[in-house]
């Protein structure tokens, strides 16, 4: 069984033996002088932190962009000012009680130190959640005592910016390059460069920089060079295999992380994602759109528009191998629950349990050998950050500042992974003398793919400004088989289907509207989420954002 550091809470812990609870006093009585004279308690209760703070599986998410149908609220523009609630003070006093009080205690001053640098990346991670949604916000650094002004008001966006980096900075000097055993996970050197870069990149992206201030980018850059060359020195990298990235845990390419073990830290995103038949309890998430299918080139790297290779009616043929590690369609192998010579159908008809509205499924991250039970209780550990998003954050400021060149190698590494061809010219179907925009486009594409489901579409849609050119006033789709013959003459000889001779023969595919009441309508005053109204009622000092009801906060600022 796998190791790892995340605990569900300090009683788990003190239970499990892993510090000899039998020989402790009372455990009901650990008072808070017991916490930080301990270095056990003391990192139990930073195991805790951890499990509360740490981004993990949203099979929500991609409803909230073209991958998948869904996000009603935001894509439809029916937001009101009570709609996003991500407001974490409670997490960040506990956080802030870590860093007040562990040097006040008897720990051994080396532990101290990385006690609080993992605590300081928790807190600069919980500001970035609120600060890339709502701009600046209250930044409380210390844990307030009930007889202070609990009232605290907005931080200027570049204020909250500069504290969170602050923040990582100073736990980059203190943290390992890597921890091992049941330490393996924890925040290191590389989780705070990679968070580091991404923090700087939002930064510099029209989101929050409307004067295109160049020297955002420029500093975005430096942090990115710096930490590509650092993370490869120290044995990080893009791992081999693509469609594996989530299931050989801790490879090479994992930055930063949040680690589950079955039966105490377990996801659903299994079930969500999977056909019915084969989950439990959970369905109908991460469908994706064809939209989405389209996006993914030939294994030439060319477009499919492009391609003279490209089937319509085959459409699988001869595509970027990340389309067939990401997408499963009707009449491909997938052998879930372990089932050999499985077939996946999703044409109309097939089954009477919640089926695929789009016509397609998502494969990534999905365990094959996973039985329905294990569905729910999934511990695939998630990703969040990971060194090709490094790759291609440091080809994003490449290519806004003009180094063409330099951009032009970084996509070429991801694509070369990926397994796409390298062509003649060694371009991997990049097209020649892009700049500018038309580069910036190829980039946002190969993160649209390369990062297909994995919660970074729909951020990326936001801090680049493309909802209004790329998605407004657009209908998402699918692409639904119907059957040519009847159900019990498909029975006869369905076990000996080929899918690359006799899919025009059995199936016509069938276009479906996803958004079938609007139109997609993310509103410009969305790039920036209005401070819930529960939250001004209560603090008289907080300022509603500007594009809001009496709104006077730039978040520009």
């Amino acid at each position: 069984m796998k190791l790892k550091y995340v605990m569900i809470g300090l009683s788990i812990w003190m239970l499990s033996g892993c510090i000899g609870a039998l020989d402790k006093k009372d455990l009901s009585a650990v008072t808070e002088q017991d916490v930080w004279n301990d270095p056990m308690y003391a990192t139990a209760y930073l195991n805790k932190l951890y499990n509360d703070n740490l981004p993990g599986w949203n099979a929500d998410i991609s409803g909230n962009s073209d991958e998948a149908g869904g996000g009603a609220g935001i894509m439809y523009g029916q937001l009101t000012t009570s709609s996003i609630d991500t407001w974490d003070y409670t997490q960040i006093r506990n956080i802030n009680l870590l860093l007040a009080n562990v040097s006040k205690g008897l720990i051994e001053k080396q532990t101290q130190d990385q006690l609080k640098a993992q605590a300081l990346v928790l807190r600069a991670w919980k500001y970035f959640e609120m600060v890339r949604l709502y701009g600046g916000v209250p930044m409380i650094l210390t844990p307030q005592d009930i007889t202070e002004d609990l009232y605290a008001a907005r931080s200027k966006t570049s204020e909250a910016i500069a504290i969170i980096l602050k923040d990582l900075d100073d736990a980059l000097t203190i943290l390992p390059w890597r921890w091992t055993g049941k330490d393996e996970g924890r925040f290191t050197k590389a989780s705070v460069m990679a968070l580091k870069g991404r923090i700087q990149l939002y930064y510099a992206s029209p989101q929050f920089n409307e004067q295109r201030d160049k020297t955002r980018w420029e500093t975005a850059y430096a942090t990115h060079k710096l930490a590509v060359d650092e993370l490869q020195a120290n044995g990080y990298g893009l791992y081999n295999n693509y469609e594996r990235i989530w299931l050989d845990e801790m490879n090479k390419e994992v930055l930063f992380v949040k680690r589950y073990q079955e039966p105490n830290i377990t996801h659903s995103w299994d079930a969500a994602t999977r056909p019915l038949s084969e989950a439990q309890n959970f369905s109908g998430a991460n469908q994706p759109t064809l939209e989405m299918v389209k996006s993914y080139p030939m294994r030439t790297g060319e477009s499919i528009s492009e391609s003279a290779d490209y089937d319509k009616i085959y459409y699988w043929k001869n595509r970027d191998p990340r389309f067939e590690a990401t997408i499963a369609h009707n009449g491909m192998l997938w052998e879930l629950s372990g089932k050999k010579g499985r077939k996946q159908w999703t044409y109309v008809g097939h089954s009477t349990l919640n089926p695929t509205s789009s016509g397609f499924y998502c494969r990534k991250a999905i365990n094959v050998d996973y039985t329905p039970f294990f569905t729910e209780r999934s511990s695939t550990d998630w990703i969040e950050i990971r060194f090709a998003e490094v790759l291609l954050n440091l080809a994003e400021c490449a290519a806004e500042l003009g180094k063409t060149d330099e951009a032009y190698v970084l996509l070429r590494q991801i694509r070369q992974r990926a397994g796409i061809e390298p062509g003649i010219n060694n371009r991997y179907g990049l097209k020649e003398n892009l700049s500018g925009a038309q580069l910036i486009n190829a980039i946002m594409l190969e993160r649209k793919i390369e990062f297909a489901y994995e919660g970074k579409r729909y951020w990326d849609l936001r801090r680049r400004k493309l909802f209004s050119t790329e998605l407004n006033g657009s209908k998402r789709h699918g692409l639904l088989p119907k059957l040519l013959v009847s159900q019990a003459e498909f029975d006869k000889i369905k076990d000996q289907f080929d899918i690359n001779k006799d899919y025009k023969t059995y199936f016509r595919d069938s276009l479906v509207i996803l958004d079938q009441k609007f139109d997609i309508d993310f509103k410009d005053n969305y790039y920036f989420y209005a401070i819930p109204n529960k939250h001004l009622e209560t603090n008289a000092k907080l300022k509603q954002t500007m594009g809001w009801d009496n709104g006077t906060f730039n978040p520009h600022e």
